[in-house]
């Protein structure tokens, strides 16, 4: 089942975005979060997918995603909606995971 917003007579399919950043250096450099979240609006845009929400972490602790409060919420955030399906948003892959093992578990997380 494929989730839709109706907005201006048009069908959207609904996205969250994930950004993450791993020092509060990058948080205010040019990879960081507003950055990566208005490229992910961008592409939303080009997608003519909306935008539901938006969840950050600005974590330094290795690949484990079970410690990064932003992934936390949004996996928090899409269990409480089960029979809806959204597409996930990210920056960049490293963004998602780095870890090989994480990312795969993320992936099956999701």
């Amino acid at each position: 089942m494929l989730c839709v917003v109706t907005m201006n007579n048009e069908t959207k399919t609904k996205a969250l975005i994930y950004c993450r950043v791993s020092s509060e250096r990058q948080a205010k450099e040019g990879h960081g979060l507003d950055s990566q979240e208005h490229r992910c609006r961008e592409y939303a845009r080009t997608k003519n997918y909306h935008v539901v929400d938006v969840f950050r972490d600005s974590y330094s602790g290795g690949g484990d995603y079970t410690h990064r409060p932003g992934m936390s919420n949004m996996l928090a955030f899409i269990d409480n909606r089960p029979l809806q399906e959204f597409v996930v948003i990210f920056d960049d892959l490293s963004r998602f995971a780095r870890d090989v093992v994480f990312h795969f578990k993320l992936r099956q997380a999701l």
